[in-house]
C-alpha cells in the first residue's frame, strides 16, 4: 500500500518536486539526488496511520532533505578551505622530515651502528635479532643456544653500550 501511493506520487509530482529542489539549490545533480532521496525516504518511511495529504507529506519531506543538504554543506563550507591561492599550497606543513632532520638521523645511525660494530659477537647478535628483526628473548635464546637469562644480559649491555657511546660522541 506505501509503496503504491509513493508510486503514484512520483509519476505525478517528481518534475515539480526536482524544480522545487532546482530552486534551492541552483544545481542539478543535486536537484537530482535529492529528489530521488526524497522517494527513497518515503519508501522506507513508517507513518504513524494512513497518510491523509500524500502531496503535503512528500513536499515536508523534501524540505528536511533540503535542510538536511543544506546544513550539511554549512558544515562542511566551515572545516573546508578552497585552496585559491597556489602560494598558500607551498606554505603547507609537511610531515616529512627537514634536510636537517635527515643529516641528524643519518650521523646519529651511523653512530648506532659503530657503537654496534664494538660489540662482541654474541652481544651484537642479540641486540639485531632483538630490535632489528623483533624476536622474543626465549627465540634468541633457543636460536643461540643459551639461556634467556643470558639474553636479558647481553641485551642490557648491548643496548647500555650503544647509548654510553651515542652520547659520548654526541658531546663532542
Amino acid at each position: 500500500m506505501l509503496g503504491t501511493w509513493v508510486h503514484e506520487l512520483q509519476r505525478t509530482e517528481e518534475d515539480r518536486l526536482r524544480r522545487f529542489f532546482l530552486r534551492r539549490f541552483r544545481d542539478r545533480s543535486d536537484a537530482f539526488d535529492a529528489t530521488q532521496e526524497t522517494f527513497l525516504r518515503l519508501l522506507s518511511a513508517t507513518p504513524r496511520g494512513v497518510v491523509e495529504n500524500p502531496k503535503a507529506y512528500l513536499f515536508q519531506t523534501a524540505r528536511n532533505i533540503a535542510y538536511d543538504q543544506t546544513a550539511s554543506r554549512r558544515r562542511r563550507e566551515q572545516v573546508e578551505c578552497p585552496i585559491t591561492d597556489e602560494q598558500a599550497v607551498l606554505n603547507i606543513a609537511s610531515d616529512a622530515p627537514s634536510p636537517e632532520r635527515v643529516l641528524i638521523d643519518k650521523q646519529r645511525l651511523e653512530l648506532f651502528e659503530r657503537a654496534l660494530m664494538d660489540l662482541p659477537v654474541r652481544v651484537r647478535t642479540v641486540v639485531i635479532l632483538s630490535r632489528l628483526e623483533g624476536w622474543s628473548y626465549p627465540a634468541i635464546a633457543e636460536h643461540l643456544r643459551v639461556s634467556p637469562n643470558t639474553v636479558y644480559n647481553d641485551m642490557r649491555m648491548g643496548m647500555a653500550h650503544c647509548v654510553a657511546a651515542m652520547a659520548r660522541a654526541e658531546r663532542r
